[in-house]
């Protein structure tokens, strides 16, 4: 059985949450928008090691300089891995009063931790509900629940060296928690290591790998299909082989990282062992924050085979492209409630998904995390718009607004990828034959939305023609060197062009606007800054 869905209201940072978690799910979402809440939660309810959770005042949510809510519940439902599995198992057996078929035939187990503030203090309530969402009358509801976080605990994995370092270690076989230590330690040394220190760190890895996650089984991976390849271009899994590690020479950042993961699981245990067959859930906060790239995508390679359930928050990009698309959730915090975000809402293909996997997730990960995309022809926009709208008043990276070439794209996959994720979009373009072409694409993909907020045509042939006709002819006809009344437009522009190249004209054209201001930017240009920038703080 694994964690299908979360359903959170007013419970710290979070007044209200909707969140469905897949084997392993990659968290996205700007800072106090709620993730260290979700974190808090789960490690609450089911990473402690007994039953039941108590909550307190502080656990309520608090609108700023307001009142706390009365009530907050948590609710976590958790699905058998098969249809009937559960009928059919020992183990799942053990929550046989609580199992509740459902009309997709998956059995599932919804457990709701509640609670209400009153006048006598905060009173907690723990119970498990039917299929309508009404509570199940049970002789021994506590018993169940902890029945429920032996099988399925949550174990909460940071940065090892800023956690306490006596939290207490069930003894294996033999002495080597030390070890861990001792090369964890490291981490944060510049000492090198003995080959024969480095190859018992990884004896001492592989005894903890197999002690706690072997008997469950890591899946064998069947071979990748095109479409596997769009979907997950990224994958890290063959890093899990433990015998192809070799501990020579410079890979001993490698068994320097493997022994901080081990140590951490360790910590995160908590000092109580974990029963033949359970599935660990795994929260894993920013693993990027102290990992350089490589390494990063080393550790993860490793913690990708473990069997259990994973829910990692990130900022890093190629750890992003290193999960199924529809394995991420991006977090965006509205007025009343933070919502999940991620693919569902629109159609894909399989052109449309290989397309998004090499312009988005292997060349632009990092533009996951915009809040807004400005889509554009080509280099010459990339260049000139984030300067212009500089001098326009507006740090586009700080507004969370990203340019983003489609051409070579197409813009139908990025607008549909920024819909399902909740990125704001507005499509830039030429007025020549191809620029119509993709305006009436744009228009032919909005939903009763206003055009003005999601297109922008220049009423010239290209962005060069326009700069040209709004007050920048005389710099084309310096870097031309073209001064006659006669010579037209094109043929200046084409020579500037010729003897400066795209970029470098404006780059040109920046520096002939700047001194003068917002007010030599074109008006057109003004107007969609204002309107992205709008748009985009909504999303605070």
């Amino acid at each position: 059985m694994y964690l299908e869905h979360v359903e959170i209201r007013n419970f710290l940072g979070l007044n209200q949450l909707s969140l469905p978690l897949e084997q392993s799910t990659a968290l996205m979402g700007e800072n106090a928008w709620g993730k260290t809440s979700l974190f808090r939660a789960l490690w609450r309810l089911m990473g402690r090691g007994a039953c039941c959770y108590d909550f307190a005042e502080e656990d309520f949510y608090r609108v700023e300089e307001g009142e706390p809510a009365t009530t907050l519940s948590i609710t976590l439902t958790y699905r058998e891995h098969r249809p009937g599995v559960s009928r059919h198992s020992n183990r799942l057996a053990r929550l046989e009063p609580v199992w509740v078929a459902h009309k997709d035939h998956f059995s599932r187990v919804h457990y709701r931790a509640s609670a209400r503030r009153g006048s006598g203090g905060v009173i907690s309530r723990h119970e498990f509900l039917d299929g309508a969402g009404n509570p199940i009358t049970l002789p021994d509801t506590h018993g169940l629940v902890h029945q429920l976080i032996e099988m399925n605990p949550v174990f909460r994995l940071r940065d090892s060296r800023g956690a306490p370092q006596d939290l207490p270690i069930v003894n294996l076989n033999g002495d080597y928690e030390q070890l861990l230590g001792r090369l964890s330690d490291q981490l944060a040394e510049e000492d090198e290591l003995s080959r024969g220190e480095i190859k018992a760190g990884l004896d001492a890895v592989r005894q903890l790998f197999e002690h706690y996650f072997t008997p469950q089984g890591a899946t064998s991976r069947a071979p990748r299909r095109a479409r596997d390849i769009a979907i997950h271009p990224v994958t890290l899994s063959q890093l899990g082989k433990f015998n192809d590690w070799q501990p020579l020479g410079e890979e001993s950042g490698l068994s320097l990282a493997l022994a901080a993961v081990a140590r951490t699981i360790l910590q995160a245990r908590g000092g109580r062992p974990i029963e033949p067959g359970a599935r660990p859930m795994l929260l894993i906060e920013d693993p990027e924050s102290r990992l350089h790239p490589t390494m990063l995508a080393a550790t993860w390679g490793i913690l990708d085979r473990f069997p259990g359930q994973k829910l990692v928050t990130t900022n890093s990009g190629d750890l992003l492209s290193a999960f199924p698309l529809n394995h991420l959730r991006r977090l965006v915090r509205l007025e009343h409630e933070t919502r999940s975000l991620g693919l569902g809402n629109e159609r894909y293909s399989a052109e449309d998904m290989r397309r998004i996997a090499f312009h988005v997730r292997i060349n632009r990960p990092m533009s996951l995390f915009a809040r807004y995309w400005l889509l554009v022809e080509g280099e010459t926009e990339i260049w000139l718009l984030s300067e212009l709208a500089r001098i326009c008043g507006y740090v586009l990276p700080a507004e969370g607004v990203r340019i983003i070439e489609f051409a070579q794209c197409g813009h139908s996959p990025l607008i549909k990828v920024a819909r399902d994720f909740g990125i704001g979009w507005h499509l830039l373009t030429d007025g020549d034959e191809a620029g119509q072409k993709y305006a009436q694409g744009v228009r032919s993909m909005l939903r009763g939305e206003r055009e003005g907020d999601h297109l922008t045509v220049l009423p010239r042939a290209d962005i060069e023609h326009y700069m040209y006709h709004n007050g920048l002819e005389p710099v084309f006809r310096q870097e031309a060197n073209i001064f006659d009344k006669h010579t037209p437009p094109s043929r200046i522009i084409e020579r500037a062009l010729s003897r400066r190249s795209k970029p470098g004209m404006a780059l040109a054209l920046v520096e002939a606007i700047e001194p003068h201001g917002s007010e030599r930017v074109p008006v057109e240009l003004r107007r969609m800054f204002a309107r992205m920038v709008a748009l985009a703080r909504r999303q605070r």
